[in-house]
């Protein structure tokens, strides 16, 4: 095999070195993962509405800035989606995934104070740039590059609040934020930990 081949092989179809039903967690732990990830985040967004103190900020930048950073969660939420496309070989899951992301996106929106701008166009453009690896399948890497980020970054949140976890005394500010923080923290790394033994695994295969 050539060594030009290596990023394809180990990346753009790391779905597709697991057993189907590995797969299929893989693709449910980096749905899960994305969706409470950014429902945690709107929760933030909601909270520092009642600031009365803003950052001055131009519609522009604000839609730059809102469009990549949910981007960055979409890209996990649609390399779920892909494997779970990889294993039912059905494009439906993954259109399905678009309008669904669409209507959470422009749902919860709504109730925030962003301009009219962000709100009609950082949905399809966030949606859009999700989907670039699924169309440039030599940018696979990109959704295994998601899927172990989030895998750090949930690791990283569960050590933070592993003491508020297991006090008996200290408590989430409600019981849904706590379920959504352990439902993030449990299916990120989760997320994170198949998809990079999957690449170890490829990896292997490529260089035996």
């Amino acid at each position: 095999m050539e060594t030009g081949l290596l990023i394809p092989s180990v990346y753009v179809i790391h779905a597709n070195g697991y057993d189907s039903h590995v797969t299929i967690l893989r693709g449910a732990a980096s749905i899960l993962a994305s969706i409470t990830g950014l429902l945690l985040v709107y929760g933030i967004i909601f909270a520092l509405e009642g600031m009365t103190t803003r950052v001055p900020t131009s519609a522009g930048w604000e839609l730059t800035t809102g469009s990549l950073w949910t981007a960055l969660w979409l890209l996990l939420f649609f390399s779920g989606l892909q494997d779970l496309v990889n294993v039912t070989h059905k494009q439906w899951v993954l259109w399905f995934g678009v309008v669904a992301a669409l209507v959470f996106l422009y749902y919860f929106d709504r109730y925030t104070s962003l301009s009219l701008l962000t709100k009609a166009a950082m949905p399809p453009i966030a949606t859009g740039l999700g989907l670039v690896p699924h169309f440039i399948k030599r940018m696979g890497f990109v959704f295994a590059l998601s899927s172990l980020a989030v895998g750090v970054m949930s690791a990283t949140v569960l050590c933070h609040f592993a003491t508020t976890m297991l006090s008996p005394t200290a408590h989430f500010a409600t019981r849904t934020i706590g379920a959504l923080i352990v439902i993030f923290c449990v299916t990120g790394i989760t997320s994170g930990l198949l998809v990079g033994v999957g690449i170890y695994r490829q990896t292997r295969r490529f260089f035996a």
